[in-house]
């Protein structure tokens, strides 16, 4: 079989039969609705939308009911909504749900011998036979997929297909053979060559494709595929070795740890029933993955929402109980028995019944905190988890350092204080720039929290990831750069503990460090930075609301900042500043609620204090922020932060911090080498601290090289081109002087309004032609999209330089201007043929350009621009006009002010294509190649390290 070695079927049965017989009846209590009924097979695909499956009012997860197609509720405000766009989002949940039940009903006929389990689960696979290759293969968001929109979702639905025919055909009482075949041939053989069509490198996702083919391959008997799928460039043994980092976590975080490791628990399984060999110390990295995410759980067991998660998802759910169990059947561990612990902890409240019931296979949908058992337990742990369990003790959680995700927790009053400091790996594609961020809780108030992120369709996910969403610090208005952190010293004691660490490079010649010492009762956090001989702004945003002391008046102000997209400037609201009075260190009194943390903060540089609203967690409204700025070159921003009263005031005394408490005592601390030193004043008593834990290799934290690399890939970001278009010869785009190389008449004009068509001057222009190696796909190849192609025309003529587009094609769609798009953030225009230009132009050392995205508006010859990507920051005027084989679009841009030298710079012509009768963009000619590469997710975005350089010729 594929998860269970042949000889342990009978002590299985046994299992279901003594100590999880409670799970095998619940399970089965669970089918009993679908008992004798014709399983319901949507027939329609899945479609996504920023409407569907959200509730409008507070964009909380509408509930899934798989017995409501067309009602669906809102778990948040009650509400109950209407709407085909829901209906569509539903059958993705509903999909995955029904193969589940398959899986569900074939492992309890395997283990129990009801026949009305297997009939269901027959029943199911029937019907998929009939039914898949009826889906379209298009519009897909994230790689080609037919019953979904994406290709991981079809690699879990095919995987628990695969599985649930697997246990049927290995029971006493199989399928008729016919069955076996039709699936086979009409479902795994189809499905399995979409999924493996479409690699994903590192991605998370791509854990689930190796899975699922891996699955099929055994199935049908393709002895290469299965190898492919398990030692291949991107398969299961390299994401153990690349993608889940030396101390078990896995690089995008825990959110993607928690999705990402349930496949990898399949691959292992899976490969090691098989006999397949795994490097030893790998399997160890993979099972130490079980109990990193209670390792850097906050206090009320929800983990933290760091980098592209769902915000408050507690670990209290069957899901992260089986996680547990499943950890236990391979190695004892106390950190694993003691979350067990916690988990089924008698006394907390019990939630909502049958959540198990609505499982939709491995796609998590999360659920609030109750009280479990082990009769609320997964099929996997019907399958393979422990009869019985060891007295479990008390949950305990205490300071860790994960050290190749690069965060470190310090626990305080038994757990109940945290204070972390995310300062290492960046995450990778579902990676926030918010190196150095801090993080403070106190049971269940957040202080200084990381809130995630939200919708992926909705315009907000741009503030969630950008660093002034974050308790981090920005430099000159913009996002850090993606770059990892270094650890340079931790320890705790108990009574004291420390982290430091910096980062090189969130900034161009910028290093930022950040100390947090952690006493019983309160913290001291100090930034420092360095720009060398620039002077810089760097911005502290802290995510706390309260009142600020020791400031001037408040004044309404335009903060400034950077224009990009993820800058997060765009989103702030009621924005307004005060300048700091005197020498004393400003005071905040911050408030969650009722509750008060009081918060001292001076600088060397500290020249404004920001307040301003902005998105709070996603789902529960705005919230005001501050953020502290300061100018030069280098700088120090010393803060306190005492949470329940302890600390009465902070100064500085001959150059070390002074903490002074409430009770009487004062602390001294001062950095001490490569260590820190706190003096301790109680009194008449003296006594110091000492915290070293240095690392004796500064590179101490930063990701293995693997490591890195495989977190290059991001499913938000273009993955590298195949050949580097900036390490080539520049284009040499010849000279049109004004009145020279054409007739006037046939001379480009850039004046919309002339009624002129666009003409190309003759003999001057250098045209490239692009072509198959230049497309980048979606569900069909260049091939298959009727071999579209495009001439680019380049020429400098009158300042300007020229650029001319003959888009090639038998039906060009323009999009109507439409003000948002309905299916995701994206630019509405990115749906539409047209052509997205970016020009980066320099003369000397003056350097400046834009970028544009441009769809012609039919009756006339005019051309909608818009600024992309921040661009559009020198004047361009552009024209369009239809050809016989497709349309024409012509632009000029404006070159740099003659300085003397030579005009050089970089351009990229990127010409989007859509097909009548599509929703989304079906694929894109690049001008600097794009062969093997996917159009999905890059929406306008573009590498400029991947634009072609070129300079402009004398004649």
């Amino acid at each position: 079989m594929l998860l269970l070695p042949d000889h342990r079927l009978a002590g299985r049965r046994a299992v279901a039969a003594g100590g999880l017989a409670p799970l095998a009846d619940s399970l089965a209590r669970d089918l009993e609705p679908l008992i004798g009924r014709e399983p319901y097979v949507p027939a329609e695909k899945a479609r996504l939308t920023r409407v569907g499956g959200r509730c409008p009012r507070d964009g909380a997860l509408l509930e899934f009911d798989p017995f409501e197609r067309t009602r669906h509720r809102c778990p948040q405000c009650g509400e109950w909504y209407a709407d085909p766009a829901h209906d569509r989002f539903w059958i993705m949940w509903y999909q995955l749900w029904l193969a589940e039940r398959a899986v569900h009903g074939a492992l309890l006929h395997l283990l129990r011998g009801d026949t009305r389990h297997a009939a269901l689960a027959d029943s199911i696979l029937e019907a998929y036979s009939a039914r898949y290759l009826e889906y379209p293969n298009v519009d897909n968001v994230l790689g080609p997929t037919r019953p979904f929109f994406s290709t991981y979702l079809e690699s879990i639905w095919l995987l628990q297909l695969c599985v649930a025919l697997d246990l049927r055909e290995a029971s006493e009482h199989p399928p008729p053979a016919a069955l076996g075949a039709r699936v086979r041939e009409r479902i795994i053989a189809p499905s399995a060559a979409l999924v493996a069509s479409y690699d994903e490198g590192a991605s998370n996702r791509q854990v689930w494709n190796d899975a699922a083919l891996l699955a099929a391959s055994r199935l049908l008997g393709d002895a290469d595929a299965a190898e492919r799928a398990l030692y291949g460039p991107s398969g299961t043994v390299s994401h153990l070795r690349s993608s889940l980092l030396a101390d078990g976590t896995w690089y995008e975080g825990e959110n993607y740890h928690l999705f990402a490791h349930r496949g990898l628990w399949y691959g292992v399984t899976m490969a090691e029933t098989a006999g397949a060999e795994l490097p030893p110390s790998l399997v160890r990295r993979f099972e130490e993955g079980f109990a990193t995410p209670f390792v850097s759980a906050l206090p009320d067991l929800t983990f933290p929402s760091r980098r592209d998660s769902q915000y408050g998802v507690s670990l209290r759910q069957w899901r992260f109980a089986e996680l547990c169990e499943l950890g236990l059947v391979r190695r004892d561990d106390g950190r694993l028995l003691g979350a067990l612990g916690a988990l089924y902890d008698p006394a907390l409240p019990a939630g909502r019944p049958l959540e198990r019931a609505r499982s939709t296979a491995e796609a998590e949908r999360n659920v609030p905190a109750s009280r479990l058992t082990r009769a609320e337990l997964g099929w996997r742990s019907l399958l393979a988890a422990r009869e019985t369990l060891p007295p479990l003790p008390e949950w305990t959680p205490r300071s860790a350092l994960l050290e190749a995700q690069g965060l470190a927790v310090i626990r305080r009053d038994g757990g109940r204080v945290y204070a972390a400091l995310d300062y290492g790996h960046s995450g990778g594609g579902h990676g926030h720039p918010d190196r150095l961020n801090l993080l403070l809780v106190d049971g269940t108030l957040r202080w200084l929290d990381d809130v995630g992120t939200g919708s992926y369709v909705d315009p907000t996910l741009h503030w969630y990831r950008s660093t002034l969403a974050h308790n981090a610090p920005l430099v000159d208005g913009r996002s850090q750069a993606r770059v990892h952190g270094v650890l340079r010293a931790f320890e705790d004691r108990g009574a004291a503990g420390w982290v430091d660490a910096d980062v090189h490079g969130i900034a161009p010649g910028v290093v930022a460090r950040r100390t947090v010492v952690v006493m019983p009762d309160y913290l001291v956090d100090e930034l420092a930075w360095d720009a060398g001989a620039r002077e810089v702004t760097l911005d502290l945003p802290v995510h706390a609301d309260g009142e600020l002391s020791n400031v001037g008046p408040w004044t309404a102000r335009d903060p400034g900042g950077g224009g990009g997209t993820e800058d997060g400037f765009d989103f702030l609201r009621e924005a307004r500043a005060a300048e700091p009075l005197g020498v004393d260190p400003v005071r905040l009194a911050a408030r969650l609620g009722q509750a008060r943390a009081d918060v001292w903060l001076s600088g060397t540089a500290l020249a404004q204090c920001w307040s301003a609203v902005a998105p709070g967690a996603p789902g529960r409204g705005e919230r005001r922020f501050h953020f502290f700025r300061s100018r030069g070159g280098s700088g120090v921003l010393t803060s306190v932060w005492s949470w329940r009263g302890a600390v009465q005031r902070m100064s500085h005394d001959d150059g070390r911090l002074a903490v002074e408490l409430a009770d009487g005592s004062r602390h001294l601390h001062a950095r001490a080498g490569r260590g820190w030193h706190i003096e301790l004043h109680a009194g008449g008593a003296r006594s110091s601290i000492d915290l070293g834990g240095a690392c004796d290799d500064v590179g101490a934290g930063a990701p293995e090289p693997d490591e890195a690399a495989g977190a290059r890939r991001s499913d938000r970001e273009s993955p590298p081109s195949p050949a580097s278009p900036a390490s080539r010869a520049p284009l040499v785009i010849p000279t049109c002087p004004a009145g020279r190389g054409a007739p006037p008449e046939k001379q480009f004009t850039a004046d919309p309004s002339a009624p002129r068509h666009p003409a190309e001057p003759g003999g001057v222009m250098l045209r490239l032609a692009l072509g198959e190696p230049h497309y980048r796909r979606s569900e069909q190849s260049w091939a298959e999209a009727g071999s579209p192609t495009a001439e680019v025309a380049l020429a400098a003529c009158d300042g300007q330089l020229r650029v001319r587009v003959h888009v090639r094609k038998a039906e060009p769609t323009f999009a109507a201007r439409r003000e948002s798009n309905e299916l995701d953030n994206e630019h509405p225009d990115t749906n539409s043929d047209g052509v997205q230009l970016y020009v980066s132009l320099s003369r000397g050392s003056v350097g400046d350009g834009g970028a544009w995205l441009l769809v012609p508006e039919p009756g006339g010859d005019r051309v909608r621009s818009s600024p992309i990507g921040g661009g559009g920051a020198v004047p361009m005027r552009a024209r369009w006009a239809p050809a016989l084989d497709g349309y024409v679009i012509e632009c000029a841009v404006n070159l740099p002010a003659s300085t003397g030298g030579e005009t050089r710079g970089a351009l990229e012509v990127i010409v989007n294509e859509i097909a009548p009768g599509r929703e989304r963009r079906r694929g894109q000619l690049v001008l600097s190649g794009a062969a093997g590469e996917w159009t999905y997710l890059r929406g306008d975005r573009h590498d400029p390290e991947r634009s072609l350089p070129f300079v402009i010729g004398n004649g």
